[in-house]
């Protein structure tokens, strides 16, 4: 399972132009920009597990591939939508806020110790890139 794993974000490109077409105000956005947002990724066959740490809080989500599914936003935003696996590596999500209706797009590709994520709304797209968190064994 290609995502399963702790990821730490190391990268973002774009990402406060995102932020903005989200409408997410300007003293939130800082913090956002600043996290290290971790997330924790697990997969069983078609459900999947996603749990994420950032500045904002601890949220966790759990949905299955290609059945539509709510969730919210570190912002609080309802959004309402399905992922979709289409390689073994790569999930492509297609979401709805509620209830402005907004259109976003979420793609998330794993290839060994890296994630990338691309967000796409309202014209912008952004991409943040996480990098596989290793531990090792308790003595």
């Amino acid at each position: 399972m290609a995502f399963d794993g702790v990821w730490q974000v190391s990268e973002n490109h774009n990402f406060e132009a995102f932020l903005i077409a989200l409408g997410i105000p300007a003293n939130q956005r800082k913090f956002a920009m600043d996290d290290n947002l971790e997330m924790e990724i697990k997969q069983q066959e078609n459900k999947f597990t996603v749990v994420e740490k950032s500045c904002f809080g601890t949220k966790s989500s759990e949905w299955s591939l290609d059945e539509e599914f709510e969730n919210t936003l570190a912002n609080g935003s309802q959004v309402k939508g399905t992922f979709s696996l289409i390689k073994s590596n790569r999930l492509e999500g297609h979401f709805k806020i509620l209830p402005d209706g907004k259109d976003f797009i979420i793609i998330r590709e794993a290839e060994g110790d890296k994630l990338e994520q691309i967000i796409k709304i309202a014209g912008q797209e952004s991409k943040r890139v996480f990098k596989k968190q290793f531990t090792s064994p308790k003595s």
